[in-house]
């Protein structure tokens, strides 16, 4: 009995150790940042930098600034999110305030108004588009259906194979250069880059598409 006792005194004291000790935040270490379309680089001076990386300075005003180019559908290995009032110079695309700033590199900075983040190694319909209710229609039953929110056009100079996943492994068909679609899931490897799925598992690499996404109106 003593020992029963015992054991649970242990088992209730590390529980309450364990549930003292301060939860650090999740490294995002899997999530890549993608530019929707080419751009550039943000910075901020050194005053502002250093107040981010304290946590003492959650809003800049006019002091993101462009220094480099970014081309559309790269990939950038995510860092550190910070989340809050972001506002750039009155050039585009970071003439409004953005709700998210995405760092990439040691004061290289991109916006949730450039670009969107996926998880790697994971396919994902993850900021690529949302399900939402349908509603009747005739007779028809009500059903959730799949919005997306890009449409990427094929820029090649021939024919493109799309794969039956994302991996150069089970051929399906061929599209033309000028064709145009709806991205259903996106998937990113350090192993075999971007790709897009454009249709009932029809993957296309990003390679072979226009560097800007065009919003899905």
């Amino acid at each position: 009995m003593r020992k029963k006792i015992l054991g649970f005194i242990l088992l209730v004291a590390s529980a309450l150790l364990f549930a003292l000790i301060p939860a650090k935040p999740a490294l995002a270490d899997d999530e890549v940042v993608i530019p929707v379309r080419d751009s550039s680089f943000l910075t901020l001076n050194e005053f502002n930098y250093q107040g981010l990386l304290s946590g003492e300075r959650g809003y800049f005003n006019s002091n993101l600034v462009a220094n480099s180019y970014v081309p559309g559908l790269s990939a950038w290995k995510l860092s550190r999110l910070y989340t809050g009032g972001w506002a750039g110079g009155q050039a585009d695309p970071w003439y409004r305030t953005a709700r998210e700033l995405y760092e990439v590199g040691p004061d290289m900075f991109l916006t949730d108004y450039q670009a969107i983040v996926i998880p790697a190694n994971k396919i994902t319909f993850k900021e690529i588009g949302v399900y939402r209710g349908k509603d009747f229609n005739d007779d028809s039953p009500w059903k959730m259906i799949f919005h997306s929110y890009y449409i990427v056009t094929v820029k090649n100079n021939g024919t493109v194979t799309l794969w039956q996943s994302p991996a150069y492994q089970t051929p399906v068909q061929q599209v033309n250069p000028g064709d145009t679609f709806t991205i259903n899931q996106a998937y990113f490897s350090y192993d075999s880059g971007l790709w897009f799925d454009i249709g009932a598992n029809q993957w296309i690499p990003a390679y072979y598409l226009d560097n800007t996404l065009v919003p899905n109106n």
